[in-house]
């Protein structure tokens, strides 16, 4: 999921507004979306940890294969939008922001020229899993041994994103603009080079059936991505699934660290690419997500900004 930070539909602007929205589907196996959000049974983000997974099962799910259809029909199916997210929301500064957005916006004492500010309207849709078809099409993609627990079977999950915001520093595009913005096109090396964009976002709520085993879901999902058993159930118990964003990384195609930051953990996530390389600082404090993101391999200025942050 983190992945889509570098990924050119989710521009820098919402790189981490891409992953909150995504957060039911952290595992980011798309045959498990449709129960995936189990995974995060009454979650509220209180802390992040990374994970390597193997994508190549994934990127053979891609495309317009009939199964990729299949899981598309099902989520169609089964999830339904409550609230809408609005267009991103231009204002003028921090106040604006805080007062638009519904939480104090911090910004960091490191920089003295003032950002480019915009708000992203939050989001709400809740899913009903359907288990026969979800373990259908675990089967149909290979991994029959892999079995969904009877107990998810017409689970319904809800999840609520609130407002988020984005501060731009530098020589930013238009952040209000859309991903199809011809203002927004171009490759990420020319309208993105003189940018740091820092993002805020409350932790997002998920409500699941409490007798939900959210870290069985989670070996499930680990397996997937090409963990063994062993691996899965030996991860899985390093983590508190009801509060914890687990960030899958796609084995050589990222670089990430654990680093304290803000005066908490944090994780610095680096994607080496020759002509662009990028990077993603990413870290949780006192209920809300922060991500100052970049490009470049000097990321001394994302660490100043985190750090003096107030």
């Amino acid at each position: 999921m983190l992945s889509k930070i570098f990924n050119r539909k989710y521009r820098a602007a919402w790189a981490l507004i891409a992953v909150v929205a995504l957060l039911a589907v952290s595992m980011t196996v798309p045959p498990v979306r449709a129960w995936a959000e189990g995974v995060l049974a009454q979650f509220r983000v209180a802390k992040i940890s990374v994970v390597s997974i193997d994508s190549s099962r994934l990127q053979d799910l891609g495309g317009s294969s009939v199964l990729s259809k299949q899981i598309s029909q099902l989520l169609s199916d089964s999830v339904t939008v409550t609230k809408k997210p609005g267009a991103p929301k231009p204002v003028a500064n921090a106040a604006q922001a805080s007062q638009t957005a519904g939480f104090q916006v911090r910004l960091p004492a490191s920089r003295t020229d003032a950002p480019q500010f915009v708000v992203q309207g939050g989001a709400a849709f809740q899913f009903v899993v359907n288990r026969a078809r979800a373990q259908s099409l675990l089967d149909q993609a290979g991994a029959s041994n892999l079995q969904l627990p009877a107990s998810i079977d017409g689970a319904l999950i809800k999840v609520n994103i609130p407002d988020g915001i984005a501060a731009g520093y530098g020589e930013c595009p238009n952040l209000a603009q859309s991903a199809d913005s011809s203002a927004m096109r171009g490759s990420p090396g020319r309208t993105m080079i003189n940018c740091v964009i820092l993002t805020e976002v409350p932790s997002p709520t998920v409500d699941t059936p409490p007798d939900l085993n959210v870290q069985q879901i989670a070996e499930l999902g680990l397996q997937f991505t090409g963990m063994t058993k062993d691996q899965a159930h030996a991860y899985a118990q390093t983590v508190d699934w009801t509060s914890t964003l687990v960030v899958p990384i796609p084995t050589n195609a990222a670089q990430y660290k654990k680093v304290t930051v803000d005066g908490v953990d944090g994780y610095l996530i680096q994607r080496p690419l020759d002509d662009a390389p990028q990077y993603a600082l990413v870290w949780v404090k006192n209920g809300i997500i922060y991500a100052i993101g970049g490009l470049g391999n000097d990321t001394a200025t994302a660490l100043a900004m985190a750090n003096s942050l107030k």
